[in-house]
């Protein structure tokens, strides 16, 4: 199996850099949490509604005060838990691919890997496999200690020791695929690339989606090789995906 190189392995700056943006979103959540204790748990907010008959003016002060208790606050909580969405996406950039090497022993040089593709528009895939059924996009699951989920909500332990939620892996997985499947679309529009979505993983609890299959680590080199040959995928355009990927994989 072919294995297309990404980028060069994460650095130290772009480490402290995921490091920084952890920081800005707890900094974030945090000056929202007090904001809104300060606005709503004390007296400040309510000194400044007028009683009795109030004046165009006591009035405009009260709109201006409440709006400040209430937006300001949300603003920062909003920004906070929108950065730490994005760490956790930088993050799993950072962390180490397991999933390759059982691949390259398992299937033959029809099959295509690539990881950590940043698509146009800043979307990253973890991993995507290209074979003659197409393309197959193996999504990522947080550590399982820092993580827990029920059903489809899935939340990762923040730096505070809170949980958050975050997007179900399984229903990025399916998403990825869709993205991708659009962008090659745009390369030729007489080709559409038949996508399947699966997380690998060896958690029982974890049940798959009708849109992304839930593959063990040692069945996932058979799954592959069970997908239907995709009519249509000659070798000029898989040659032109395998291009296409390695643009992105290269970050050109």
């Amino acid at each position: 199996m072919q294995v297309i190189a990404t980028a060069a392995p994460a650095t130290r700056a772009q480490r402290i850099a995921v490091y920084r943006s952890a920081v800005v979103a707890v900094l974030l959540v945090l000056v929202g949490a007090i904001l809104a204790v300060v606005c709503l748990a004390t007296p400040i907010i309510g000194s400044l509604m007028p009683t009795g008959r109030p004046t165009p003016e006591e009035m405009a002060i009260g709109v201006v005060g409440w709006g400040f208790a209430v937006l300001v606050p949300a603003g920062f909580l909003i920004l906070g838990i929108a950065k730490l969405f994005q760490t956790v996406d930088g993050y799993a950039s950072l962390r180490p691919r397991t999933i390759a090497g059982h691949l390259a022993r398992t299937l033959g040089p029809d099959h295509v890997a690539a990881f950590d593709l940043l698509l146009p528009g800043g979307r990253r895939v973890h991993e995507l496999v290209l074979g003659p059924f197409g393309i197959a996009i193996l999504g990522d699951l947080p550590p399982a200690s820092v993580s827990r989920h029920q059903g489809s909500s899935w939340e990762i332990r923040g730096p505070r020791g809170s949980w958050v939620p975050i997007e179900s892996p399984l229903e990025r997985a399916a998403r990825d695929g869709e993205r991708v499947r659009g962008w090659l679309a745009t390369d030729d529009r007489d080709f559409l690339v038949k996508t399947y979505a699966a997380v690998v993983t060896d958690d029982p609890r974890i049940e798959r989606t009708s849109a992304c299959a839930v593959v063990r680590t040692a069945d996932l080199g058979a799954w592959l090789e069970a997908l239907p040959p995709q009519r249509g995928l000659t070798p000029q355009r898989r040659e032109r995906l395998v291009e296409l990927i390695g643009s992105v994989a290269a970050g050109r």
